[in-house]
């Protein structure tokens, strides 16, 4: 394919040429040795015959193919490019600007940089992880900027489902985010795209150069899905509605996590680097945030390509970053034959060359714009006051251990957020899960350890410990918060040896300690380890506060949460669904024994018997061998089973009363959501479910583990009139106003963080 026009190939022609190469390969015959040395000698005629390999399919084709997606000349929108424009901007022009995507690198540096420089630019910002923002009133804004989107992850190593979730975030949710803003009247949409709209860069040796006339190649579904995003969202600009295109380059910068973070780390511990001269477009922080403050008040459209005034080499940043913290470097040519000779090397580490050391670069008449002078700061002043800014101003390091994503995405969301908006630096380490994109894109960095929740094999223990000692050692956290059993106790161990403060949080106390025997006496064991030198422990009910003080396990500083809190604007209350003779009972959580799940499925059936209407909804993913009893309660109609959800607010809405037969509870959330939503709650007398009821109020009580006693409970619901369910509905949501609000749990935090640093 090389020697036949490579850059100038679709990728089905590139395939076709490569497998007939290999096809003779394969043959072992002489005809493979002719196709090697017609390569050869190939190649070297194309080069002497050419000024150099120009990647990035300009020129000659107006069309590409990314399998199987054809792109049309037609779709590129040349004619919309910045550069031809002349912008007229009035600096004092009052602007008020919504970023959609809370918590990103770029949104909350625009944010601080507008209020430092532009206080006439007023900006706001909005979540969009759930559906909340669509509620939100746009025509109250000027500009919308949306930032919101997943980054650029591993992606060889993902599935097709997690490259739906790219297209679903990078392009569904852009282009439903902008007809929002169209149909509220905003006049200027700005989306952020980037420059992997036009593939991978060039690798070691070779050049890319991105001309006016170069049409967006995406090489992968990550770029796919922002090219398409383009496409959809500018069909929707007109004169009254400017959509601006924004494809930067890298950018770095205070604070900027990825390739430059990694790059800097590996310059202070080099005393020699490769005389590589590779070009690179690059965009520093402030030069980006004055770009876009004076295209908020330009309030135009377009396609833009803002980058600094100089091309970047790898060897360059180097010695800049070494010179800022007063160490010498000696960069030497010697060291290329190696940086060649890798980059040819398959794997990692002949991809992590290429990547350091490829060629990629706008046209420097792509991003020079008339009326609009942005490029503030120069190179060397540009890393200076990235690293130097660093040692200053370094954000405190706060690490979240959990056992899964769903503990910090649908419990301690707006902890994290809080943390991000007062810059704090917010890492999470859990096994990867649905949400570990949609928290990555709110600016933490996640960390992924493999924890088996019900394992107890001591190799594997061991590596859970030793990971968060290595992770610990190499991000420094001040404060360290951790969620369930394991994080508590392994976290804890490692925190005390890394002399940062440990906050624990007791959510229950788990089936091992339930059940008694050597596993109780072990796990107590481990875990006055683990909170040994705790911080603070907090709990989240009054009987395993209790419990764990009686035994000794916790012997310093504790106090009492009213769990996790629920946020009541996330599950609002909902009117009382209309009478009918189908009463809605719905069950959330894992399908387990120690969740009731056997109680709840024999009490359905009875109930069933007598009331053949009442409906039973079971909502959640297996945990055991949990599937055939529920397939076949289904089969027999007793239940309607609906996997595992991302939003449950939806069914809570649409049921009557919410069923919790569970036998042991920290706190429990499900009973908290429902509440908050005005649904009545049936739920064990244990503690952590009495907790969130009144009974006879808002709810109802029954024995655990006695399906006969939550039967009758049920009945007696079924038997209320509709009014007096209703009014349980309303008294549920007044309770949880009262006593649940999620913001008293954060405030707890956030004092105890303050506190700890200020201590330090």
């Amino acid at each position: 394919a090389q020697i036949n026009g490579r850059d100038e190939l679709n990728i089905a022609e590139k395939a076709r040429f490569d497998g007939e190469y290999v096809k003779y390969l394969h043959s072992g015959s002489l005809r493979g040795i002719s196709f090697d040395l017609k390569c050869l000698f190939g190649t070297i005629l194309s080069v002497i015959r050419s000024d150099g390999v120009v990647e990035g399919n300009s020129g000659t084709k107006k069309q590409v193919t990314l399998e199987g997606l054809k792109i049309d000349s037609s779709d590129v929108g040349f004619e919309e490019y910045g550069c031809n424009k002349l912008f007229h901007i009035d600096r004092k022009k009052t602007k008020r600007v919504l970023i959609t995507g809370a918590g990103s690198y770029i949104g909350e540096s625009f944010f601080l940089y507008a209020a430092e420089h532009y206080p006439n630019i007023n900006v706001e910002t909005v979540d969009v992880v759930s559906d909340l923002w669509k509620e939100k009133d746009f025509s109250l804004y000027d500009t919308v900027f949306h930032v919101a989107g997943i980054a650029h992850a591993d992606i060889g190593s993902v599935g097709e489902e997690e490259k739906a979730r790219y297209y679903a975030v990078n392009t569904e949710l852009a282009v439903e985010t902008a007809e929002k803003c169209k149909k509220d009247g905003v006049r200027q949409f700005v989306f952020m795209s980037s420059m992997i709209v036009y593939g991978d860069s060039a690798g070691y040796g070779k050049s890319k150069v991105i001309r006016e006339d170069t049409v967006p190649s995406p090489s992968n579904f990550y770029g796919d899905s922002k090219w398409q995003a383009e496409k959809r969202i500018r069909k929707l600009g007109d004169a009254g509605f400017q959509v601006a295109v924004l494809r930067p380059p890298m950018i770095y910068g205070k604070g900027a996590k990825g390739n430059y973070r990694t790059l800097a780390k590996l310059a202070k511990r080099l005393p020699v680097f490769p005389a590589v001269h590779n070009k690179r477009s690059m965009l520093y922080i402030e030069n980006f945030c004055e770009f876009l403050c004076l295209l908020v008040l330009s309030a135009e459209g377009g396609i833009f390509f803002p980058q600094n005034q100089e091309y970047t080499t790898t060897a360059d940043m180097v010695r800049e970053i070494r010179k800022v913290s007063g160490k010498h470097i000696y960069i030497l040519k010697l060291l290329n034959p190696v940086i060649a000779a890798g980059s040819h090397m398959p794997g990692k580490i002949g991809s992590l060359i290429q990547k350091a050391f490829g060629n990629s670069v706008y046209e420097r008449k792509l991003s020079t714009y008339r009326g609009m002078e942005y490029c503030k700061v120069g190179f060397s002043d540009s890393i200076r006051r990235t690293e130097i800014g660093q040692e200053k101003t370094s954000k405190p390091v706060v690490l979240f251990l959990v056992n899964h994503d769903v503990v910090i995405y649908n419990f301690r969301l707006e902890l994290v957020e809080r943390l991000l908006k007062e810059r704090y630096e917010v890492h999470i380490s859990s096994p990867l899960g649905q949400h570990t994109e949609e928290l990555k894109a709110l600016g933490v960095v996640y960390h992924e350890i493999e924890i088996e929740r019900h394992g107890i094999n001591p190799i594997k223990e061991l590596e859970i410990l030793n990971s968060y000692k290595r992770l610990m050692k190499d991000i420094r956290p001040a404060v360290v918060l951790a969620y369930t059993i394991k994080p508590n106790i392994y976290g804890g161990i490692a925190a005390r040896q890394a002399g940062a403060a440990f906050l624990a949080n007791v959510t229950g106390l788990g089936t091992a300690i339930q059940n008694g025997g050597w596993k109780t006496r072990l796990v107590l064991w481990l875990y006055k380890a683990g909170l040994y030198h705790a911080h603070k422990v907090y709990f989240q009910n009054k009987a395993n506060q209790k419990y764990m003080l009686t035994h000794g396990v916790v012997t310093g500083s504790y106090e009492l949460l009213p769990g996790s809190g629920v946020n009541l604007d996330r599950h609002c209350y909902e009117p009382y669904p209309v009478e009918t003779e189908k009463l809605v009972f719905t069950t959330i959580g894992r399908l387990m024994k120690d969740k009731g799940t056997d109680e709840l499925l024999k009490a359905a059936k009875a109930v069933k018997q007598k009331y053949p209407s009442v409906r039973f909804r079971v909502i959640g993913f297996f945990d055991g061998d949990y599937q055939a009893k529920i397939e076949s309660a289904v089969k027999n109609g007793v239940i309607e089973y609906i996997e595992q959800q991302k939003e449950i607010h939806p069914f809570i809405k649409e049921t009557h009363a919410v069923i919790h037969p569970s036998y042991h509870e920290g706190m429990s959330n499900v009973l908290l959501e429902a509440a908050a939503t005005g649904r009545p709650v049936l739920a064990s007398k244990v503690p952590g479910c009495t907790e969130t009821f009144a009974e006879g109020v808002s709810g109802f009580g029954f024995q655990a583990k006695d399906s006969a006693d939550l039967e009758k409970v049920i009945e007696r619901f079924i038997r209320l009139p509709y009014e007096e369910k209703e009014a349980m509905g309303k008294a549920g949501r007044q309770r949880m106003e009262e006593k649940f609000d999620r913001r008293i749990v954060v405030e707890k935090y956030m004092g105890e963080i303050r506190k700890i640093l200020e201590e330090r």
